[in-house]
């Protein structure tokens, strides 16, 4: 079964020679051979961009999460999806997009979701005995109660449904065929029991799930596993915050950009007191705290991912590269950045090995890599394709240090902004953010194929299509090896329904409706 996961690759059979000695030679085995399997805090951030955290040089000040990052490894070489949905299903499932059709987003008016015939990660962890929590938007689909979080492997939810709510009231509009609504998205799910989230009018997400986070550390057997799924809101649009936060930025006069390193820091703070309980519960010792971003920051929103070139909704490095740290005690080597290649999907069969199961019976993309960024060894992932749709013939791969891309949206590099030239853009309502509308026009015609060695030209300056013809062809090879097997995208075609509206539902977004 771990051949079939090379199937996108020639120099499989040397990594797996590898990976065989060091199963026996690595000293990392603290947490597989562990007795007590270790708890797992997995953090997710939403558009948070490459050039906004601390420990990438940005002028946003994120102390609790450079702690964590410079105490831990850093993975500079992490990928994800460019857009919230498909990076999350990949997290959940272990596989690319292209496996569990869901390239695009999931929107709260359609019927559609992560098939329910894919184990979760949290189904797998629940399986090898973990209390398991999500806290924050899943984002998954939500139509019918199969797709719901409780029902996906966790005890317990609590969150919105959806991609995109207002970060006070929690609540979010959408309109089906001219019909417009305004109604609450957030809930508390456990089991059986669904609970609509009325009291917290008011109160800032970000405090709201760091609180419910503490709660749940509290009431902790501390002798069970446990894994805590945490995907904030912050820092994705609208642009709110309380105003303390971007108080602490007088320097900065862009307008968007100043609000946005606001919600940052309340991220950044939340992040603090959430590992401040997990110490003081005694969950540190034996834990794993992972740390990424769903896709890259969205430039017009604030975020910014320079000197990547472009953004959130783009398949350029900017969208898709992410920010990213694994932390914890049980890491053998620490302090360093990890120069070998991540996917999201790598998460995955690495956490089920870690918590004592066994990764070669998963059906999955990704690899289990404890060993690898423990003890900072040769990563076992030489490929990957960033996008494989075949309804829009939009493709982008990656193979070792080469890059390939046809039929994408071109977009440019994106400084962070002097001034407020970008102060005036209306990001006020939850709605704006869901289909890619603020994604920049293209200009100009570019060329439709683009080739990049991002071993020597990691911004993407340098296309070598027209210049290297022969390993153009050789990607191109890889690409057609990638193209299959293909699900197709299960949500781009779907209708917008009405049933989804939330007046049939006590005017709460709810399921039932699919």
């Amino acid at each position: 079964m771990l051949l079939s996961r090379y199937k996108y690759g020639t120099k499989a059979i040397v990594y797996i020679s590898l990976l065989l000695l060091l199963v026996f030679t690595s000293r990392d085995g603290q947490a597989a051979a562990s007795a007590t399997p270790p708890h797992i805090l997995f953090i997710v951030a939403d558009d948070l961009g490459w050039n906004d955290v601390g420990w990438h040089g940005s002028e946003i000040r994120t102390p609790h999460l450079d702690e964590l990052a410079k105490s831990g490894v850093i993975l500079d070489h992490s990928y994800v999806q460019p857009i919230c949905s498909p990076t999350r299903s990949s997290i959940m499932s272990g596989k690319f997009v292209s496996h569990t059709g869901i390239q695009s987003l999931i929107s709260a008016t359609k019927p559609c979701g992560l098939p329910t015939n894919i184990t979760t990660i949290a189904q797998q962890l629940k399986g090898l005995g973990y209390d398991t929590h999500a806290i924050g938007k899943w984002h998954q689909g939500y139509c019918k109660e199969e797709y719901t979080p409780s029902k996906r492997g966790f005890d317990t939810f609590y969150g919105y449904y959806t991609g995109a709510e207002e970060y006070f009231t929690h609540l979010r509009s959408d309109t089906v065929d001219s019909k417009r609504w305004t109604a609450l998205d957030f809930h508390y799910d456990h089991g059986d029991e669904y609970t609509n989230v009325m009291n917290m009018n008011g109160t800032y997400s970000a405090h709201v799930f760091a609180n419910q986070a503490i709660n749940i550390i509290n009431q902790q057997d501390v002798s069970k596993p446990l894994y805590l799924y945490m995907p904030f809101q912050s820092v994705h649009g609208p642009l709110q915050v309380p105003p303390e936060y971007p108080d602490k930025y007088p320097n900065i006069k862009d307008k968007n950009r100043k609000t946005f390193a606001g919600m940052v820091s309340a991220l950044d703070e939340a992040v603090g007191n959430v590992t401040d309980a997990w110490k003081k519960r005694g969950l540190f010792n034996n834990s794993v705290i992972i740390f990424t971003t769903d896709n890259g920051g969205l430039v017009h929103a604030g975020g910014n991912n320079y000197p990547l070139r472009g953004q959130k909704f783009t398949l350029w490095e900017g969208g898709t590269r992410g920010v990213a740290f694994v932390s914890g005690p049980l890491l053998n080597k620490t302090g360093y950045v990890y120069p070998g290649l991540w996917h999201v999907v790598d998460w995955y069969p690495t956490l089920v090995e870690l918590a004592g199961g066994n990764s070669s019976d998963l059906d999955v993309d990704g690899f289990p890599m404890w060993s690898h960024l423990s003890n900072n060894i040769t990563s076992l992932r030489v490929n990957f394709p960033y996008l494989i749709h075949n309804e829009s013939d939009t493709f982008a791969i990656r193979v070792n240090e080469w890059k390939l891309m046809i039929g994408v949206k071109n977009d440019t590099w994106h400084p962070v902004p002097p001034e407020s030239q970008l102060g005036q853009v209306e990001l006020a309502t939850s709605d704006n953010f869901e289909d890619g509308e603020l994604l920049p026009e293209k200009k100009k015609k570019q060329p439709v194929t683009y080739l990049f060695n991002l071993a020597e030209d990691p911004t993407e300056h340098n296309d070598l299509s027209q210049s290297n013809p022969e390993q153009l062809a050789t990607m191109m090879k890889e690409l057609e090896n990638m193209k299959h097997p293909y699900a197709p995208d299960i949500c781009s075609k779907v209708a917008k329904s009405e049933k989804s509206n939330p007046k049939n539902f006590g005017n709460a977004y709810s399921h039932g409706w699919c």
